[in-house]
């Protein structure tokens, strides 16, 4: 793939078509940076709300810098442009045969807690916590860095907003929301932090949600099992994830959702891990990293 659009952005892979948008990666000719390229309807509202949050946010720590937007299609369909950093963190779980290390899904699991805190702190919702919209690359220090690189769902905590849905293929962005919002039930902070528990979930080799998994469910009656009893779902290993996930509703409940008491109870979750130490990584032998 070789096409330039926009009049600098050049186009190198076709990274996917789902929920109603096509996304690339490519290179801005005028900068020099890897850029990933979102094209939607004219009329979809997540390419305002993508921008708008980029503008103002783009460039901190887990969020991308914005290069712009523009229309083509005699303005049938309008692209988004932003910075990108490394590849999917659902590729490195795929390099990893989705199992990694406990310390390194403890580690996982902070750098995304704070990331949605610090989204949460200004006062956003992300809604559609994901492996597919995660990018991971290792920095100039040498560090595994994590960055968010979908924003099209996010909303104001305050009114409480409805879940994200998407009619043609509820379980793109279904597999990691929680039971309530699977359900339809207002969105709160409380199911971006069970979207992450389900990522490290997932890390472990451990998803109860897949198509897979108990074909005779739907992912709502998949989701409403897990939601009864966790820990009939998952491993030994991962018992903490369970009890993790538990006390995240037990919070939602009771209307006691404290970050700090999250962080705590994942800095305890595996004896002897630094959940602040920097996630481990290797090489193989194609010299693509991977997550150990």
């Amino acid at each position: 793939m070789n096409t330039t659009i926009g009049g600098r952005f050049k186009l190198t892979v076709r990274t996917g078509d789902w929920l109603q948008e096509e996304a690339y990666f490519g290179v801005d000719k005028e900068h020099g940076y890897n850029v990933v390229v979102k094209g939607r309807l004219v009329d979809d509202p997540r390419t305002d709300v993508e921008k708008r949050f980029l503008e103002e946010y783009g460039g901190s720590d887990g969020i991308p810098r914005y290069l712009g937007s523009f229309d083509l299609y005699d303005g049938e369909q309008q692209y988004i442009a932003h910075t990108r950093n490394g590849q999917k963190l659902e590729t490195l779980f795929n390099l990893s045969t989705f199992k990694i290390s406990q310390a390194n899904a403890v580690r996982l699991g902070f750098q995304l807690f704070e990331m949605v805190h610090a989204m949460h702190t200004r006062g956003y919702l992300h809604r559609d916590i994901r492996p597919h919209i995660i990018m991971a690359d290792i920095g100039w220090t040498g560090k595994l860095e994590l960055e968010l690189s979908s924003f099209g769902y996010v909303a104001p905590i305050n009114p409480p907003p409805a879940p994200p849905a998407d009619p043609f293929n509820g379980m793109k962005i279904g597999r990691y929301a929680s039971y309530p919002a699977v359900i339809g039930e207002p969105y709160v902070k409380e199911d971006d932090y069970i979207s992450i528990i389900f990522i490290m979930l997932a890390s472990q080799g451990v998803m109860p949600f897949s198509l897979n998994t108990n074909r005779q469910w739907s992912l709502a009656e998949k989701k409403e099992q897990f939601d009864e009893n966790p820990r009939r779902f998952v491993t030994a290993e991962t018992i903490w994830l369970a009890d993790m996930y538990w006390a995240v509703e037990i919070m939602r409940q009771e209307g006691t959702f404290s970050h700090d008491e999250v962080i705590r109870m994942l800095e305890n979750a595996v004896e002897g891990v630094d959940m602040r130490s920097e996630i481990s990584y290797a090489h193989n032998a194609d010299g693509h990293f991977y997550i150990q």
